[in-house]
């Protein structure tokens, strides 16, 4: 009994990717055969319907499936190719590999704004129509070591609350002169019941914060973190007067919450953020054996800086691993485990300019080669980042804008210039074959010609699999696919033509009804290993037919 994992270890390897995306679709046309199978036999009714004792036959039948062309397009997607200058294709890439905002360094925790006037504390007082009392506040966020100046509210509430056990009718106003909605300070003014000690009266309202500006200045404007308030309260009787005791105490609370800048500026406090990272490369799992080597890669490494203020970044390690062969490959290169500086951004909250620190990597500073022919499978990724690694250099001037982040991107050309040696692909896809119970195949092929102008030649192989990966049958072609003719000095791939026929006998068309999965294995090399390049116009063409040998009951 043989597993998948035994399969694709033993079996024989040499040849192009261009069989591996075909030999997928080829096999996607089973559907196709058993109707055609179907028509056979509703043609066969048709003709012997007068009969009634068991007739069957043998017979031969041939029929072309498809015929298409793939490119290298069709194997890698346009937007990450183009043509170098050198005429011809490099594979192209622009992602970000990691990106993060330090928002949450700046977060804004619930904080309350409490008051409470008490203008009988000390005796009672007649509170006659129009009387009008203010109180002041001198409140601060608590922000650890963070000092903000100014906040820009993206998102958050602010809940207002009035607790009163005036006798009368008043009028009560709450005003943040130093917090603007629309450039006019933040007021709310409410109309609050009669109540008493036992039964205060309560108003409750929410106001959305979103795009206030919250000067945190102070009144003086030299301070940070500061809330001031002013708090009114007025009588809102028009005739009668009441008394005011030192039992009745209004309280005033209002509480801001789930406050989420948009836009701060101030002092960021001092922080460093340190990780290892681990992330996988699910196609490359599916290569299993074989080697490539590549003549040469370009790759940039680019910090970008969102924030106006000063930041500090080491790359501690970029790292692949192969976990086929166990074997971890470190880029190294100038700048690993140096401390890089990294400029503020420029412009303001609405043209910000993140600034950027570029690091090149490529075969004369670096080991790149080596780190991609390792074939990895995972990127092991170690940084750290430094805040304001001096300290409050800026005099409270950092910045975090809507858009700011910290991002790390990757830019690689890939020059499609290389030599493989028996590399190795597998991929395994559900199968599912429901046999016409009057019509039984005996033997069959499937037959392809091709005219391939790749320099690659490939050979594929198939095998059957139930659900718990165990092989029950294989089917192989009769001859590898030819590399098209290379000219090493033009850099031009004259096309080969040939054709292959994969048998398909009784016992295996059997075990297809067994199947649940199908597993395919190719590899590919170049020839005597000599480095090839692929241009835009590579292709490879085919033609596919079927042989099959039936047998019909009816």
């Amino acid at each position: 009994m043989l597993y998948a994992n035994e399969i694709v270890h033993n079996a024989k390897k040499n040849r192009s990717t261009s069989n591996y995306l075909m030999f997928k679709f080829v096999f996607a046309q089973k559907n196709f055969m058993k109707n055609s199978a179907i028509f056979v036999l509703l043609s066969a009714l048709f003709l012997l319907s007068c009969r009634k004792e068991k007739t069957s036959w043998d017979s031969d039948w041939s029929a072309p499936l498809v015929h298409g062309e793939l490119t290298i397009n069709d194997l890698i997607p346009a937007d990450y190719t183009e043509t170098n200058s050198d005429d011809y294709l490099s594979i192209v890439f622009h992602e970000s590999a990691y990106s993060f905002s330090i928002d949450t360094l700046i977060d804004l925790p619930d904080t309350s704004v409490i008051k409470v006037i008490n203008i009988g504390e000390f005796s009672d007082i007649s509170i006659a129509p129009g009387f009008s009392f203010n109180d002041n506040y001198e409140g601060a966020y608590d922000l650890g070591g963070v000092e903000l100046k100014r906040v820009i509210i993206k998102s958050g509430t602010a809940e207002m609350q009035v607790k009163s056990p005036w006798k009368g009718k008043s009028l009560l106003t709450i005003q943040f002169p130093l917090i603007n909605e629309d450039g006019v300070p933040f007021e709310r003014t409410y109309p609050v019941p009669a109540g008493s000690v036992e039964n205060p009266s309560i108003v409750i309202d929410e106001v959305s914060m979103a795009d206030f500006d919250m000067n945190l200045k102070g009144l003086t404007g030299m301070s940070y973190n500061e809330v001031p308030a002013d708090f009114i309260v007025t009588s809102d009787e028009t005739e009668s007067s009441f008394v005011v005791t030192s039992a009745d105490s209004v309280t005033l609370k209002v509480t801001f919450k789930d406050m989420i800048p948009k836009y701060a500026k101030g002092y960021f406090g001092q922080y460093t953020l340190s990780d290892t990272l681990g992330f996988g490369l699910a196609p490359m799992k599916k290569v299993i054996d074989g080697s490539i080597d590549i003549d040469s890669v370009d790759l940039k490494v680019t910090i970008m800086n969102g924030f106006n203020l000063i930041a500090q970044s080491r790359i501690s390690k970029i790292a692949g691993i192969n976990s086929r062969t166990g074997t971890e490959v470190s880029l190294s290169f100038p700048e690993l485990g140096s401390s890089i500086n990294i400029n503020p951004a420029t412009g303001g909250i609405h043209d910000m300019v993140p600034s950027s620190y570029p690091i090149d990597i490529n075969n004369t500073n670096s080991n790149i080669a080596e780190f991609i022919e390792n074939l990895s499978d995972s990127i092991v990724l170690g940084y750290e980042l430094k805040i304001n690694p001096e300290g409050n250099v800026s005099a409270g001037t950092d910045e975090f804008f809507p858009t700011s982040k910290m991002d790390l991107f990757v830019d690689a050309e890939f020059p499609l210039k290389f030599s493989a040696n028996d590399l190795t692909l597998v991929d395994t896809f559900d199968i599912s074959y429901n046999p016409i119970e009057t019509v039984t195949p005996n033997n069959g092929a499937i037959v392809m010609a091709y005219e391939n102008g790749f320099p690659l030649g490939a050979e594929a192989y198939f095998y059957l699999m139930d659900d718990n990966n165990v092989v029950l049958d294989s089917i192989k072609a009769s001859s590898p696919i030819i590399s098209g003719s290379y000219d090493e000095l033009m850099y031009l791939t004259t096309p080969s033509a040939g054709q292959l026929t994969y048998s398909v006998p009784q016992s295996t068309i059997d075990n297809l009804e067994l199947a649940k999965k199908m597993m395919l294995v190719v590899s590919f090399s170049t020839d005597s290993a000599e480095k090839v390049r692929i241009n835009a116009e590579s292709f490879f063409n085919f033609s596919i037919r079927t042989n099959l040998q039936i047998n019909v009951q009816l």
